[in-house]
């Protein structure tokens, strides 16, 4: 007997079409309209259906994505933070500075020096 291959949902299709444009490039001043746009759906259906599949907005899910490659060029490279938010499409740095403060409760800057400080520890012991 042949075993039947379920085909993902609508809805699933729709977040992994979501997720493969978000992945294509990180860009802070791309909105939910902008990616619903371009999935040709309304952003409150794109909306629903993340929090439907994920528990989270789009909107949280692209600052999410967002937060998280600025914590890794932070890490990863000696990129200054202005030169981070420019390349994430922040409006400027002081928007940045502040948004990654509410995400993470520290600046880019004490961020950087306290995952290299736990890196160093690390690595000297």
């Amino acid at each position: 007997m042949r075993s039947q291959i379920k085909k993902p949902s609508k809805s699933a299709q729709l977040l992994s079409r979501f997720a493969a444009l978000l992945a294509q490039g990180f860009n802070a001043q791309l909105g939910v309209s902008d990616y619903a746009a371009r999935l040709d759906v309304t952003p409150t259906h794109l909306t629903r259906i993340c929090r439907e599949i994920t528990g989270r907005t789009a909107l949280a899910l692209i600052n999410e994505l967002l937060m998280a490659e600025a914590r890794r060029r932070l890490v990863d490279t000696h990129d200054s933070a202005a030169k981070i938010a420019r390349d994430l499409g922040y409006s400027s740095p002081a928007y940045f500075t502040r948004a990654f403060g509410q995400e993470t409760g520290t600046t880019p800057t004490g961020y950087r020096d306290q995952k290299q400080g736990q890196w160093h520890s690390t690595r000297h012991r």
